[in-house]
């Protein structure tokens, strides 16, 4: 038995060390690396059907860039910008009027699919139009000097009866609180 034992731990380490070697990357082998870029936005809280500026730096230079929006709802490609010489860009893109609210993530892709700078935003619905018939809603006003007409229960059974519940629940509660 203590051969068999020796040759089963000897293939074990055997194959062990295998699997070590090949898990271990190539020395000389060179995956594309790209800095890790800043994305700039004058407010993170946006707008259905809006035009958004943004600005980014510390990219790869002269780098193609897709701007993608990420939530629930899917991945929407909302622009594409290529970096300058220095890795910095300056653009404007849309936000579609029909994309779902909530947050999301808006994420830039390097041009060979690596996610290289992202920051969480708000989408927020779009700002109900001002009726343009004249009806009058919608319109601003201030304070006026006319008393508030508030409609109150005039029945005199509705606020007796209101009165009578407070009363037995005052009654009800005093003798639970007396037979201790």
């Amino acid at each position: 038995m203590p051969v068999h034992r020796g040759w089963f731990r000897s293939a074990l380490t055997l194959s062990v060390l295998a699997a070590t070697v090949t898990a271990v990357p190539q020395v000389g082998a060179t995956a594309p690396v790209h800095p890790e870029g800043v994305l700039r936005l004058s407010d993170r809280h946006l707008v259905q059907g809006s035009t958004v500026q943004i600005g980014g730096e510390k990219f790869s230079e002269n780098g193609d860039l897709d701007l993608v929006l990420v939530g629930v709802a899917g991945r929407f490609t909302v622009g594409k910008v290529t970096a300058d010489s220095v890795g910095g860009f300056e653009s404007s893109f849309e936000i579609p009027a029909d994309l779902e609210v909530g947050s999301y993530r808006l994420v830039a892709i390097a041009s060979d699919g690596d996610e290289v700078a992202s920051l969480n935003v708000d989408l927020l619905g779009a700002p109900e139009a001002e009726p343009t018939d004249g009806s009058g809603l919608g319109e601003k006003e201030g304070p006026s000097a006319e008393p508030l007409a508030v409609d109150r229960a005039g029945r005199p059974w509705v606020t007796g009866g209101a009165v009578v519940g407070i009363v037995l629940a005052l009654v009800a509660g005093g003798m639970l609180l007396r037979r201790r």
